[in-house]
């Protein structure tokens, strides 16, 4: 039977996320509807803004049969390993067929042709990017630019202008890295891709298809339900008003400010340098920030470069608040994702999730008390350790919260959403 896969952040699950996932399973006849979605924090480096229970839950009531928990060591990173990880983990399931994401373009042509340089890497286009980053330019423009360059040069075919505007939608680009990532592991899943309505990604406007950057951003008002009713699902409205009333949301990266600064001014130099994706020295500039900054925006102020993107700070402050260092991450990298973590599913997930378990390849986590039992640290120390971070990430979250909800452990006590 088809079944299709989609990664999301449903940060939160919103009219945008209900017209992709019904598109998905209308485009691949789907029967059924795997999510793999982030955490507690999500790929650009905050927190989210509701926990990843209710927004499994806004998932399931919009129509998802199974979402799964992409681990944290690969939700929290750049595009491409975010993007690597969950089509792994898609494909480890044994029964997911298609995999359906959002794009700001319809031309899966063109979106393949780029995937497959950033596959090849030819010695030109490396050069170019190398180029434009000693210019002073971002990752993200450098390899844009680069790659328009190269298109220009070597495949006049294609409109170089397209190309560059192609690799600065922010969809486009996560789009383009699901599709290098089918290329480069040779993956059966078949590629879907939903051209994104009316917002932007980072758009304002409250709008009926609001971006979900709009959306958060209003959360914080008063009348906030009035001012959102029209861009969420009843049901994602109802889940995020119970879960604020209980003190459960919402939770806004400002909130993390003095326990990051609090970390960044009694470690260590070397301790900062350690952690991953700091490099040339970047850890002097953290520290110095550190000792001068007043508050989080400061922090990411003083930090900033044209070299360093506000995304990319963020993601690196996140790693001093969970001490992701560079050597745990290429021992995950080298397995990937190893087990499937259930957030929530319907019935029909449930017949789905009878399929999964005849597959030996891959550990099904679904109640955590089992875990002792099921991934002992002495046969299992990455699974342990991947799944560790996990539950860190949760204890974590929880200090964010109002009172009662501030203890740890959350992840041995809460048991997945059933949607009956």
């Amino acid at each position: 039977m088809p079944v299709v896969g989609i990664v999301a952040e449903y940060n939160p699950f919103h009219n945008g996320h209900l017209y992709h996932l019904h598109q998905a399973k209308r485009l691949t006849s789907a029967d059924g509807v795997v999510c793999v979605m982030s955490g507690n924090f999500v790929q650009r480096g905050g927190p989210a803004v509701v926990s990843k229970w209710a927004r499994a839950e806004m998932a399931l009531k919009s129509g998802a049969d199974l979402v799964f928990e992409l681990p944290f060591c690969f939700a929290v990173r750049s595009a491409y390993h975010f993007a690597r990880s969950a089509i792994q983990l898609l494909e480890r399931t044994g029964v997911v067929t298609h995999v359906c994401f959002g794009a700001e373009t319809e031309n899966l042509g063109l979106l393949q042709r780029i995937a497959a340089v950033l596959q090849d890497e030819p010695a030109e286009f490396r050069a170019a990017i190398k180029t434009f980053l000693s210019r002073g330019d971002s990752f993200p423009l450098a390899r844009a630019k680069a790659m328009s360059q190269y298109f220009h040069r070597q495949i006049p075919d294609i409109d170089p202008e397209a190309v560059f505007h192609t690799l600065t939608g922010p969809n486009n680009i996560l789009a383009v890295e699901y599709l290098r990532v089918l290329q480069e592991t040779k993956s059966t899943l078949q590629p879907v891709i939903i051209p994104r309505r009316q917002s932007s990604y980072h758009g304002l406007q409250l709008t009926r298809y609001a971006s979900a950057t709009a959306i958060r951003q209003t959360l914080a008002q008063p009348n906030w339900e009035d001012m959102v009713s029209h861009c969420l699902p009843s049901t994602s409205l109802n889940i995020l008003g119970r879960e604020f009333a209980c003190g459960r949301g919402p939770v806004f990266e400002n909130t993390m400010g003095p326990v990051i600064l609090a970390l960044l001014r009694r470690s260590a130099t070397d301790e900062i340098a350690r952690l991953y994706d700091v490099t040339e020295g970047l850890e002097n500039r953290i520290k110095k920030a550190a000792h001068e900054s007043n508050s989080l925006a400061e922090l990411k102020k003083s930090i900033k470069t044209k070299r360093y993107n506000l995304t990319r700070i963020n993601r690196i402050l996140l790693y001093v608040l969970t001490n992701l260092t560079k050597e745990k991450v290429k021992v995950f990298d080298e397995t990937g994702p190893v087990y499937l973590r259930l957030l929530g599913f319907s019935p029909f997930g449930q017949k789905i999730l009878q399929k999964i378990k005849t597959n030996q390849g891959i550990f099904l986590v679904n109640r955590v008390k089992q875990v002792q039992q099921l991934l002992p640290h002495n046969r299992y120390p990455v699974a342990r350790q991947m799944l560790d971070l996990d539950f860190m990430a949760t204890d974590l979250y929880s200090i964010f919260l109002a009172e009662p909800h501030r203890k740890g452990g959350k992840d041995y006590t809460t048991s997945p959403v059933f949607l009956s």
